[in-house]
């Protein structure tokens, strides 16, 4: 555990500028907000119908959230769990990163806008204090 005074922790701001404190706790519910949850949609497995959450940030990178412990759902998933052989390369279930590649070619899901960042001052590092 860290004491009080240890160089090691990084500043909170707290006690010694409550303003900024709030700014920064602020920023970080931002930042939670636009990273796990701003622009995700739903897709639905068409092999086995587990619900992930998509988010399309370009045409090659997308990231998936499998919510609720969807991902128990999926029967690939809990055979790779059993001990089943992971092809190499992969991280997810192919059926769903084929649903995915669907939804996408037909619309049914699109490139997520204005996404990342909200805005240009949100995403100046805020520990920077100009001389």
């Amino acid at each position: 555990m860290y004491k009080q005074h240890d160089s090691r922790r990084a500043p909170t701001w707290d006690e010694t500028d409550p303003a900024r404190a709030a700014r920064l706790h602020a920023d970080t519910d931002r930042d939670r907000h636009t990273y796990t949850r701003s622009g995700f949609q739903p897709v639905d497995c068409r092999a086995c119908g587990t619900r992930a959450f998509v988010r399309k940030n370009s045409e090659k990178h997308t990231s998936i959230q499998w919510r609720d412990s969807s991902d128990r759902n999926c029967p690939v998933l809990n055979e790779w769990r059993g001990g089943a052989e992971i092809p190499e390369g992969e991280d997810t279930c192919p059926r769903m990163l084929a649903s995915i590649r669907y939804a996408y070619a037909e619309g049914l899901i699109t490139l997520a806008e204005g996404v990342d960042p909200e805005d240009a001052e949100h995403m100046v590092n805020p520990l920077y204090l100009p001389e």
